[in-house]
């Protein structure tokens, strides 16, 4: 389609940092990957609050973030109305 937008290219930019870290990593039957994850584990072990979280947060998946919605008088919402109106013809 002529003179459509081609999208963002930032993000093939970052594929590209990606590609070629993973395959550093993989080199060598993962051994540098390996080496990475037990460090990573050795940080945790020594009760690094940082290390820790990282294996949780991989593990188990990032904590789910609450959001509360309030009306206008700053008091929690109780429910929810759904009006449907038919338009003018």
């Amino acid at each position: 389609m002529a003179g459509a937008p081609e999208g963002n290219k930032n993000s093939a930019k970052g594929k590209l940092f990606h590609g070629e870290l993973r395959k550093v990593l993989v080199q060598e039957d993962a051994r540098r990957l390996r080496a990475i994850a037990e460090n990573l584990v050795k940080a945790a072990e020594d009760a690094e609050p940082w290390a820790i979280k990282e294996i949780m947060d991989r593990m188990d998946g990032k904590a789910v973030q609450a959001t509360e919605i309030t009306g206008a008088d700053g008091e929690p919402l109780t429910g929810i109305q759904v009006t449907f109106v038919k338009p003018n013809e």
